[in-house]
């Protein structure tokens, strides 16, 4: 039973183009303007330094943390196998530069250990990374 007469003129129609094409653009605007960092998997907490500055250029990164774990660009390694992998390293690239990157509770013995290995391996320019002080402190 159709009680009601169906309605004559025109439907409504809505246009969603338009507003495809600004999701769109507006997809495309945070894409471009939003960073990517890489940030590593490693869980350090770098010492404080007001003289830290920082480099545009980074070279081959170490990582030690406290509990003694060796990463060489993100990769772990095997203390007893440092010294080979740098060595392989430094062979294969022209760079005699390197960054150690060691947590701020790892022991002064251990930082020393790896800065003699590097040095040993044929790095001669070793650098240490710190963080620079907040403004709160």
């Amino acid at each position: 039973m159709n009680f009601r007469t169906p309605k004559k003129g025109r439907n409504l129609i809505i246009n969603i183009t338009s507003l495809i094409d600004v999701m769109f653009l507006l997809l495309i605007f945070f894409m471009v303007t939003s960073t990517f960092r890489n940030q590593p998997a490693i869980n350090l907490v770098l010492p404080r330094s007001s003289t830290a500055s920082e480099t545009v250029d980074t070279p081959t990164i170490l990582f030690l943390t406290e509990s003694g774990q060796v990463y060489l660009n993100d990769t772990p390694l095997v203390r007893e196998d440092l010294a080979r992998a740098l060595e392989q390293l430094h062979a294969s690239t022209s760079d005699d530069r390197i960054v150690l990157r060691a947590d701020e509770k790892a022991s002064h013995g251990q930082v020393v250990e790896m800065i003699d290995t590097i040095k040993q391996s044929g790095f001669t320019r070793v650098s240490l990374s710190a963080k620079q002080p907040t403004a709160s402190r």
